[in-house]
């Protein structure tokens, strides 16, 4: 083999190590999982009320008569249907009946339960209040067959529930490594998850929450089948290349 024919192999060599995909470029998220100890209670009632979300508030007491002003039906102006629900203006307000503007921006579900009992006290003296989100948004990435953003139109959603609504794992989905996202204000926090390990349902993040991201990891064996392809070509490049080299040379 005369030096042009070692160039040339030389430079696909060199090509073909910048062209397979290695496992760390193709996965999302590869900072380090942080780990928390609140408890599902907790990171459930530590979300704060937002802009258009959507809430479901009921009030009850003996006097049924006397609450039925307060239970209005109102269809929430969504794009698509929540039924009956009160939508969080842009200014943080919802309007209920008598009680007129409640601001509840920032607040958890449970201070808006505890604020909107407070004001009814003026009028209802047994009144019992409950609040709670109506429908929520989420997002699934990686290895499942239907990812993207998903809205759940009730109040608690596990994540076997929320990888369902993404079509289930793909077929290299890696169940072991699915990484959730939770972003509440200015802090997030990131959890490894083992959807293998049953006791995968006592987890504080079984429940998801609004603005969750869901990332399925692909398994190696897809990046390995991935870069096969291309290796293949490069050593039909590289058989093409050495009979061109050694016709061109004789």
């Amino acid at each position: 083999m005369n030096n042009l024919t070692i160039r040339y192999l030389f430079l696909i060599a060199v090509f073909a190590s910048f062209s397979c995909v290695s496992h760390k470029k193709v996965t999302l998220f590869q900072n380090k999982t942080v780990e928390v100890g609140d408890t599902l209670y907790q990171m459930r009632f530590a979300y704060k009320i937002q802009p258009r979300d959507v809430l479901f508030v009921s009030i009850t007491s003996y006097n049924q008569k006397a609450t039925d002003f307060f239970n209005v039906k109102t269809s929430a102006e969504t794009d698509d249907p929540v039924g009956v629900g009160y939508k969080v203006s842009e200014e943080g307000y919802i309007t209920i009946p008598i009680l007129d503007s409640v601001s509840v921006k920032g607040l958890s579900v449970h201070e808006v339960q505890q604020k909107i009992a407070l004001k009814l006290k003026d009028y209802i003296s047994d009144a019992y209040v409950l609040v709670d989100l109506a429908n929520f948004n989420f997002t699934v990435l990686g290895d499942v067959k239907s990812p993207g953003m998903k809205t759940v139109l009730k109040d608690k959603t596990t994540l076997i529930e929320a990888i369902a609504m993404g079509g289930d794992f793909a077929d290299y989905g890696n169940r072991r490594i699915v990484k959730l996202i939770r972003t509440e204000g200015s802090n997030s926090v990131s959890v490894q998850l083992d959807f293998t390990d049953i006791t995968l349902i006592n987890s504080p993040y079984y429940y998801i929450m609004p603005n969750d991201v869901i990332y399925v990891e692909p398994l190696k064996a897809k990046i390995v089948r991935s870069n096969l392809s291309q290796v293949t070509l490069l050593v039909s490049l590289t058989s093409l290349a050495v009979v061109l080299i050694n016709i061109v040379g004789r």
